[in-house]
């Protein structure tokens, strides 16, 4: 199962995180999940990249074009290139399987809320896990109830008739073990169709 992962690629002030993203990877690693992401070689996402290349594992980066140059300092199983960061995001999408949100800044921010939007227009139907690590997203989260409370997203009355909520489009756990716990349930459900 592909697994698209986005997270932090500048460095984090705090060390536990990149503790996380250690554990998270070789969890990943040693459950089979083949990784799928945007490709840095700094912050928590190269944390998790580094156990995928310690292990051999399956993976793929996705760069757009301006990036190509982190390919010589940076190995990997698989690269494909694209014209521009939009696109690198569509791309990333259409192989995975999953996604799973690390902490992270401006562009995970831009890719968990268009990975949400894109889920709730029904482009796709597979998981979308955010990983809370110590309450990383709480003002996040707290805001998805504020835009609610405000009537941004109604469902069936009043404005656009809204299928489901935004916080009903992915799930939030706390620990690495939790993200595995997930991924294991869509991987299995998948599987049994």
């Amino acid at each position: 199962m592909k697994v698209c992962i986005f997270g932090g690629t500048n460095p984090a002030t705090n060390p536990k995180y990149y503790g996380v993203a250690e554990t998270l990877g070789d969890m990943l690693v040693e459950n089979g999940f083949e990784k799928v992401f945007g490709g840095n070689r700094h912050g928590v996402l190269a944390k998790i990249h580094e156990k995928y290349i310690e292990n051999n594992a399956p993976n793929t980066v996705v760069l757009p074009e301006a990036y190509k140059d982190d390919l010589k300092v940076m190995k990997t199983d698989k690269v494909v290139f694209t014209n521009t960061i939009c696109t690198r995001l569509e791309k990333m999408m259409e192989k995975a399987e999953a996604i799973v949100v690390m902490p992270g800044g401006i562009g995970t921010m831009h890719e968990f809320w268009t990975a949400i939007e894109c889920r709730r227009a029904e482009e796709f139907d597979f998981e979308i896990i955010m990983l809370n690590y110590d309450n990383f997203y709480k003002h996040q989260l707290a805001f998805f109830d504020y835009i609610g409370a405000n009537g941004f997203t109604k469902i069936g009355k009043g404005g656009a008739p809204y299928k489901i909520e935004p916080k009903d489009l992915f799930t939030v756990v706390e620990t690495p073990e939790q993200v595995l716990e997930e991924l294991k349930k869509a991987r299995a459900k998948r599987e049994n169709g």
